[in-house]
């Protein structure tokens, strides 16, 4: 059910089905032109759940604009059903291409092989393939994206929203701030009860740097509601923002003490001795798709080491192996 915020701002709360985030919290700001912020999987229940919620509120879906936090499945794989002619969605520069990208299966192979060469076996990239919504619940091919800049603003309804670029969480992300009510939609960047995966990206040399540095940049916002994507809770932004920096501090540290205790172990099975928010008895029996967004966050915080040669990562002719800087092969 749309859940009224303020006046002409709603929360459509989108499930996702078989997936450890639960929800999607897709935000819609109403009037003369209205904006849809983020749309869900594209998959039955994501779609059935945001075509009621919008038939609750009643908003003219021929002057709805979309707005994309970033690339991300979850947040992007409703748009172009959701479209109506004569409306915009809007994603950001850097996250476009890449989300574009994505539709050709070679990016994927491509993927999929680093992904061995950092310690999975094929056998599981192969499961992979078919299973992971990252790939399969993306949008259809679209290609009337508008792209958005940092800084760039959004006038509708009365509201003057700008563009925030914090990149980390994907090299694209942006959070949506409207000054004059001190709203922040924060997408993925700033989340309460789980912390969102910073994973390496291709073509980025430092991931959990840039996530840090852009928290820097969304702490001291003056922010009255704070709407992230994931889940109910929201609360404090500096307060948050503390604590997620303290998270990482502490991951860093704990990457740091397996290398140096195991010299020469892969991303993967650093990523098994680390410890997740994920109820499983062992490494082994954690679900597919969470082992790909495990050694994902693994490998963020492996680069983010290597890039302060804290660790050094080796080649060993099948495999990528790390060490601390001082260690032997």
């Amino acid at each position: 059910m749309a859940e009224r915020i303020a006046e002409d701002l709603w929360r459509l709360d989108i499930p996702l089905v078989g997936n450890p985030l639960k929800n999607l919290n897709s935000y819609l700001i109403t009037g003369p032109r209205s904006l849809l912020i983020d749309t869900g999987f594209r998959q039955g229940p994501c779609r059935e759940a945001m075509e009621r919620q919008l038939e609750e509120v009643g908003v003219d879906r021929d002057r709805m604009d979309i707005f994309l936090t970033h690339l991300h499945s979850d947040h992007t794989g409703l748009a172009p059903e959701l479209i109506r002619p004569g409306c915009r969605v809007y994603i950001s520069a850097v996250d476009r291409p890449r989300m574009l990208d994505y539709r050709d299966e070679g990016v994927w192979r491509a993927m999929y092989k680093e992904y061995v060469r950092e310690g999975f076996a094929r056998e599981e990239m192969a499961a992979l393939w078919d299973s992971n919504p990252a790939k399969n619940a993306g949008p259809a091919d679209y290609d009337g994206y508008m792209s958005l800049e940092d800084g760039d603003t959004l006038a509708l309804g009365g509201h003057t929203l700008r563009c925030v670029l914090t990149p980390g969480h994907t090299p694209g992300h942006l959070c949506l701030y409207e000054p004059g009510k001190k709203w922040l939609f924060s997408g993925d960047h700033v989340l309460f009860h789980i912390t969102p995966n910073i994973c390496r990206w291709s073509g980025v040399q430092d991931s959990l740097g840039d996530y840090l540095e852009s928290l820097g940049k969304v702490r001291n916002l003056p922010v009255d509601l704070l709407l992230p994507a994931h889940r109910a809770e929201t609360g404090d932004l500096a307060a948050r923002v503390d604590q997620l920096r303290a998270h990482h501090a502490r991951r860093v540290e704990d990457a740091w003490e397996t290398v140096r205790r195991e010299p020469g172990l892969t991303a993967y099975e650093i990523a098994g001795r680390m410890a997740w928010g994920i109820r499983c008895r062992s490494w082994a029996d954690f679900p597919l798709t969470q082992k790909f967004f495990a050694v994902g966050e693994a490998l963020a915080h492996l680069d983010y080491l290597t890039v302060r040669g804290r660790a050094v990562r080796r080649w060993d002719g099948t495999r990528y192996r790390y060490f601390t800087d001082n260690s032997e092969d």
